[in-house]
């Protein structure tokens, strides 16, 4: 197995390797991962596929301690004070966004956005929250590929999570997961996979 990465060394450790080696870890180290290393988990998430490419999601990095502490208020989940970094990958569920035939140019912005309009809300968020799914799987693995532990939350109030970001009463925004992140201080042992759960059709 690959050594964990420092904030000098990123990008140490293979696909594999990273998913094979990540645990929910709730407790970090005092190390604050540096803000290169941080913003390179950001990048490496950011480069996810989404339908279309429109990019119906967003990531946000806390670090500030106020917005750890209404996360934790949002959750109970006492990993959000303890870890430098907390990741929260929101959806946007609007039709439309305002940059997107910048990202997809005229003629397929039109094809989007006929696609999204004909659908009611609560499909839009239902494919908005895939995107950022998404987001979320390629940030655990990155986030393990350079040294540092993750646990990925579902537990939590969504309005309170969106109030602690910003985002209190949009309701053209949802979140999709809550991630806690840094230098792990403690070794899980793996959980075990049911066998059962892989159907070959």
């Amino acid at each position: 197995m690959t050594a964990p990465a420092t904030p000098q060394t990123p990008q140490t450790a293979s696909v594999k390797d990273s998913i094979e080696g990540r645990r929910a870890v709730r407790r970090y180290t005092a190390e604050a991962p540096s803000q290169e290393l941080i913003d390179e988990v950001a990048r490496l998430a950011l480069e996810a596929p989404s339908a279309f490419n429109a990019q119906m999601r967003d990531l946000y990095v806390v670090t500030d301690d106020a917005t750890k502490q209404a996360l934790y208020e949002a959750s109970n989940q006492r990993q959000f004070l303890e870890a430098p970094v907390v990741f929260v990958v929101a959806a946007r569920t609007e039709a439309v966004t305002d940059d997107v035939e910048g990202l997809l140019g005229e003629q397929r912005a039109q094809v989007f956005a006929s696609f999204r309009s004909g659908m009611s809300p609560e499909k839009l968020r239902e494919a908005s929250i895939k995107d950022a799914m998404l987001v979320a799987g390629f940030l655990l693995v990155a986030a393990q590929s350079v040294g540092l532990a993750t646990s990925p939350t579902t537990g939590w109030d969504e309005e309170k999570v969106k109030e602690a970001i910003g985002l209190g009463g949009r309701e053209d925004r949802a979140i999709g997961l809550v991630i806690a992140a840094g230098f792990p201080n403690e070794s899980p042992a793996h959980p075990g996979r049911a066998e059962s759960r892989l159907h070959r059709i």
